[in-house]
């Protein structure tokens, strides 16, 4: 992000802030009161309209996690990324794909785009705005703003605005050059339903741009050890010209029409989504070695153009659903069938010098590959349920004519839930098909069979609260990004050998009066094959004292927060594809890493101040740790950041 910007950002971000609290100050008195406020500001989301859930909730205004990454982009699970904010990433730990049929595969920027599926929609008695911005020392920052307002009490609309900028840490060129990731996104909502409630729309359309400068992460001089990588800025990096760009376009709607009251309603979804990937390198690194020719680093080959590289994939498809659903007191369905049609295609571009004749000459190439997408499916999804603690759900979806299909059972008594789920998934059109200057393949993988068995424990007394989760999958046929294998490296194979995960978490959070301890630990273990990699174990905690102050008027948390894994052979990156591969050669360590936090609200405005990684200020402690190979995590951090909602 610009410099300037982000100062002129800055500056009126503090000028507004000020002015409000002014203008708070100066109207309100102790006989005038808002009427409106979070109260009388709702949300719906799509989901709660399948589950028969008609009744809005009020809009999220803790300051719980407030100061946390996880929390500022669109999905907080944990994630393994490139150690800066807005960094192609990957989950941490396994999960398995919850989409059937053809998918893209390019998954790198999913956490920071909106999900049209999952996106929020409004009721509100008053015009609202929405602003959260961040901002760290490093030149990581986050602005995200909605503005939402009632056109008829049955009609909302809205849209947003999001911008995620991030500086190098390492391989600085100096000034405004400095820039790594751009992001913007924009989004416009609308949820419409009639008075007497028989119809009733949601519908959104969101387009996001990601640009993400490829560094290929710290190159090493000859003699450097692990700890004198650290020297950030001044790191040499393996990439000196290299870039992805995507961009992103969804439309989504659903429409339900009740026949018979609330118990027999038609619905039909619509889904049109583009995608489109490059990547570019305007000069290919290569040895420096006088002794021999020199040889191409970093990627496993040249195959098109020896001097650059110029990728590009574009993939769409439109997604028709129409569906039959209803809901009772006792009781929630739907069944529907569901087309899918699309495009996926590739164009790689390169040169070459040649001599004809005598005559020096450049040759032009160009190789494309298009595939296209046609799925149906059939589905649907029941429950039975006596309290909303004790229920039993049953969903299903079939892909006609291939051999994609889900089964899952769940039930739930009181504080303990079982599911059972088998699932059988295609492979990505990435892992099938690809073309590129430095990979091509045509894969003819099988279907991966997933059989998994969980059960979460969830229970709260007084002021303990715990929540445990254990699940058993066994994989077959699973596909991954291998490891170096002779030239060849980073590209997808599939393993015949069966693969068994366990994967379980505990938390445990209890608060003595203003004192709150929240601790998470997560656990992994594989068997088979060598081809899933996580740590073993994960620790997440937090200590904080909590209360209010000032005689009520704010609401404050102070404390710390931990984190820490085992070591492992953490997933290397390739930005061509913007996949994460296996590697054998670099082990991520972690040490207890440390975050001191102040979060608080004033009136409508939440606001933290957070120390990051403050173990690299330390005198005696580690001076950095790598969150992807040759790929360093942020050094230390001071951010700022505020969330504030106007109900006016």
């Amino acid at each position: 992000m610009d410099v300037n910007y982000k100062k002129l950002l800055s500056a009126v971000v503090i000028i507004w802030l000020g002015t409000s609290l002014l203008t708070q100050a100066q109207v309100l008195n102790d006989s005038t009161k808002s009427v409106y406020g979070s109260a009388t500001t709702m949300v719906l989301y799509e989901a709660d309209i399948f589950k028969g859930n008609l009744t809005p909730s009020r809009i999220d205004t803790s300051i719980t996690n407030l100061h946390s990454l996880r929390h500022w982009y669109y999905d907080s699970t944990l994630q393994q990324d490139l150690g800066n904010v807005g960094t192609a990433s990957q989950p941490l730990f396994w999960q398995m794909p919850t989409i059937l049929g053809n998918r893209l595969g390019r998954n790198a920027f999913d956490v920071y785009a909106v999900n049209p599926k999952t996106i929020a929609y409004y009721d509100t008695k008053s015009p609202h705005t929405f602003l959260n911005y961040v901002q760290g020392t490093l030149g990581e920052s986050i602005f995200r703003t909605k503005h939402t307002r009632n056109i008829k009490s049955n009609w909302n609309v809205g849209v947003g605005y999001e911008r995620v900028g991030s500086e190098r840490q390492i391989g600085s060129i100096g000034g405004r050059l400095d820039g790594l990731v751009s992001h913007y996104g924009l989004q416009a909502f609308t949820h419409y339903f009639s008075k007497n409630e028989r119809y009733r729309l949601m519908a959104n359309y969101s387009q996001t741009s990601h640009e993400q400068i490829e560094l290929g992460g710290i190159s090493p001089e000859p003699g450097d050890t692990r700890d004198s990588l650290f020297e950030y800025k001044s790191e040499a990096v393996r990439l000196n010209k290299a870039a992805s760009n995507e961009k992103r376009y969804n439309f989504h709607a659903t429409q339900w029409y009740k026949l018979l009251g609330s118990g027999l309603q038609l619905y039909y979804t619509l889904d049109v989504n583009t995608q489109h990937n490059e990547f570019s390198d305007e000069a290919l690194p290569y040895s420096s070695s006088e002794d021999s020719k020199p040889q191409l680093i970093f990627y496993p080959r040249a195959l098109l153009d020896t001097a650059q590289t110029k990728d590009e994939s574009y993939f769409r498809q439109i997604e028709n659903t129409f569906g039959v659903m209803g809901s009772g007191k006792l009781f929630v369905y739907r069944a529907y069938a569901k087309r899918r049609d699309g495009d996926y295609k590739l164009d790689a571009r390169g040169a070459r010098q040649v001599t004809e004749g005598g005559i020096p000459n450049r040759v032009y190439y160009q190789k494309q590959e298009n595939r296209t997408i046609a799925d149906n499916f059939i589905g649907g999804e029941a429950q039975f349920r006596l309290k909303n603690d004790i229920y039993v759900t049953t969903d299903a979806e079939f892909q006609l004519g291939g051999g994609d299909y889900r089964l899952n059972a769940q039930a739930r008594l009181k504080y303990l839930t079982v599911r059972q789920t088998r699932t059988s998934y295609s492979p990505t059109l990435l892992q099938r098909v690809y073309i590129s200057n430095h990979f091509e393949w045509f894969n003819s993988f099988e279907n991966t069979q997933a059989t998994q068995t969980a059960a979460t424990l969830e229970a709260g007394i007084k002021n303990h609260y715990l929540v445990a989760q254990l699940q058993y999958t066994n994989l077959q046929n699973y596909v991954y990004y291998q490891d170096s294998v002779g030239n060849r490296f980073a590209e997808p194979v599939q393993t015949s050998d069966g693969l068994n995960l366990i994967q379980g978490s505990v938390r445990y959070k209890f608060n003595v009066k203003a004192f709150v301890l929240d601790n998470t630990v997560y656990y992994n273990k594989v068997s088979g094959p060598d081809v899933i990699r996580m740590p073993e174990w994960y620790v997440n905690s937090k200590a904080y004292l909590q209360g209010p102050m000032f005689k009520n008027a704010i609401n404050v948390q102070a404390g710390v927060e931990m984190n820490w894994h085992s070591t492992y052979l953490a997933d290397g990156y390739m930005p061509v594809t913007q996949q994460f591969h296996l590697q054998n050669a670099f082990q991520v360590d972690r040490y207890p890493t440390l975050d001191v936090f102040l979060n608080t609200d004033i009136k409508t405005i939440n606001i933290f101040l957070k120390a990051s990684n403050l173990n690299t200020v330390i005198s005696g402690w580690e001076q950095g740790y790598f969150t992807t190979p040759y790929y360093p995590a942020n050094p230390f951090s001071f951010i700022f950041g505020l969330r504030w909602n106007f109900y006016d």
